[in-house]
């Protein structure tokens, strides 16, 4: 077989190995980079592949945030930190070598492994859904077993944008093809929706509006216009509806005179009354009508976890179940008890501690936890580390800023941005102090790490390359960019494995192919 052939079969065997360990597996993930790398490193052309490198002025734009990193390790305390860091952020590099002085993919190529990266990530979202239900799962996170929900909902939002253009516009594809790919793309946006992932519900809101944006650019007819404005203001309008009437059902208890409340249950014994000991949750006060002893009699009839003992997620099981109760609407005695059904035993058992949470598809749910989460947040910031990430950001989002503060130009060197943050959390006598957390803003930890030259030349890696290249033509790379610039703004996005290697791998998928994705 001719060598060149070869090359090229070890190329596809990088990509495929990439691509499906990109929602599956890391390790597959690394060997795919170790494929591309070596085969890069070992090819008998290597001098000129190099200078092929170093004339391609897009490649070189994507790396210099790379080579800044590698500067960062010259001022830095932790270097062991920092050469670990440089490794993460390896696909940085390799991809640009790889992709930039091999032949570029065709148009039957691109759509091939467009094509298959889809499917492993439909694939992966799938086995999560078969997971969440199947086990009855109060987290959804849990159900994401092979790579963090954040990432797979990352490239679910790519897929779709893939699957639905493609779908659309390729004309030479089967239609039976071309149907698949659009329920494809259909079934990856209603998952985010399934999981409440509010990461990937926001980014498609805001693709919706980049997508209406690029119709008006194209001078696409008057009435395609109206059509497409007409659902995106009727759909934020829904959606907006929804999101107020949630939160004021949630909050508004109704007309209650907390000064005539009675005193005694149905068997007799005096109810607690602490309206303000507890939050409001599902409109119902949870400290009013509590009769803790005919609960826990009622509760040892019921299930065999102790009432003042934990619920399977570790958590306080009479806390649990009041709030369980409050839920319903049902008064916190042995009556209210004895009204919740099996299910409703099972769930508490299981730390569901709002009926609502119990649904496998309530848009109600999400924003319940959201606003549950912020009124403890309000009453103790010391419960910043109950898995409360929303809140959490802030809190680091307000330490990166101190940081940024203390060294604005240079930052403070690659590989000290861990002990940096653990520094100021333990200074606040934070709860978040000890569990190695940092920023969850790529931008942010970009400038803590290397100062406002290093955003800046974060932002040039990002968008200059593509200018060079002409891709900002491409639909399909305008909304992966507008992708990965929002997943930046909650997450360290190119400080893991998977999501520096979705970063750079697709960007020069996109760069480095036929660009018209039909």
């Amino acid at each position: 077989m001719h060598r060149d052939k070869i090359r090229l079969y070890i190329f596809y065997i990088g990509i495929i190995l990439t691509i499906i360990g990109l929602p599956f597996s890391r390790a597959l993930i690394s060997f795919g980079q170790v494929v591309l790398g070596a085969l890069f490193l070992f090819d008998v052309n290597l001098v000129s592949k190099l200078k092929i490198f170093i004339k391609d002025k897009a490649a070189l734009s994507f790396i210099a945030i790379y080579l800044l990193w590698i500067v960062g390790i010259l001022y830095s305390s932790d270097i062991q930190y920092a050469l670990s860091d440089i490794r993460t952020k390896l696909p940085l590099l390799i991809f640009p070598l790889v992709f930039a002085t091999e032949k570029p993919l065709s148009k039957n190529e691109f759509t091939f492994f467009a094509i298959l990266f889809s499917a492993t990530v439909i694939a992966s979202v799938s086995t999560s859904l078969y997971i969440y239900y199947v086990n009855n799962l109060s987290d959804y996170r849990d159900a994401f077993v092979f790579v963090s929900h954040i990432r797979v909902s990352l490239m679910a939002m790519i897929s779709t944008t893939i699957l639905i253009f493609i779908g659309l516009y390729r004309n030479d594809l089967i239609m039976g093809i071309r149907i698949s790919m659009l329920i494809g793309g259909l079934f990856l946006i209603t998952s985010q929706f399934i999981f409440s992932i509010l990461s990937g519900i926001f980014i498609f809101l805001v693709l919706l509006f980049v997508i209406f944006i690029m119709l008006i650019y194209k001078k696409v007819n008057i009435k395609s216009i109206v059509i497409s404005l007409s659902v995106l203001i009727v759909f934020v309008v829904s959606m907006s509806y929804l999101l107020f009437s949630t939160i004021k059902d949630y909050n508004y208890v109704g007309d209650i005179d907390l000064n005539k409340l009675d005193t005694v249950s149905a068997l007799g014994n005096k109810y607690e009354h602490k309206p303000y000991e507890f939050q409001i949750e599902n409109g119902n006060y949870i400290g009013i009508y509590i009769q803790r002893y005919e609960m826990d009699q009622e509760w040892s009839e019921r299930s065999s976890l102790a009432f003042d003992g934990e619920d399977n997620r570790g958590q306080v099981l009479y806390i649990t179940l009041i709030r369980y109760l409050n839920s319903k609407g049902l008064r916190k005695d042995a009556q209210g008890v004895a009204a919740l059904s099996d299910e409703d035993i099972i769930n508490i058992e299981n730390g569901i501690a709002n009926f609502e949470f119990a649904k496998r598809l309530s848009f109600k749910k999400r924003i319940y936890r959201l606003i549950w989460q912020y009124n403890i947040y309000i009453q103790n910031k010391e419960s910043l580390n109950s898995g409360h990430t929303i809140l959490q950001r802030l809190e680091l989002w307000q330490v990166g800023m101190e940081l940024i503060a203390l060294n604005p130009v240079f930052g403070i060197g690659t590989g000290d941005i861990n002990n940096a943050y653990a520094d100021i959390l333990s200074q606040r006598s934070s709860s978040l102090a000890g569990n190695g957390l940092r920023s969850h803003n790529q931008y942010i930890s970009t400038t803590v790490s290397l100062g406002a030259i290093g955003l800046v030349l974060l932002l040039f890696s990002m968008y200059y390359p593509a200018y060079l290249s002409g891709l900002y033509n491409n639909p399909l790379f305008v909304l992966f960019i507008v992708i990965m610039s929002m997943s930046m703004l909650w997450e360290d996005t190119i400080e893991t494995q998977v999501g520096v290697t979705i970063y750079a791998f697709v960007y020069m998928f996109y760069m480095y192919s036929d660009r018209s994705g039909k």
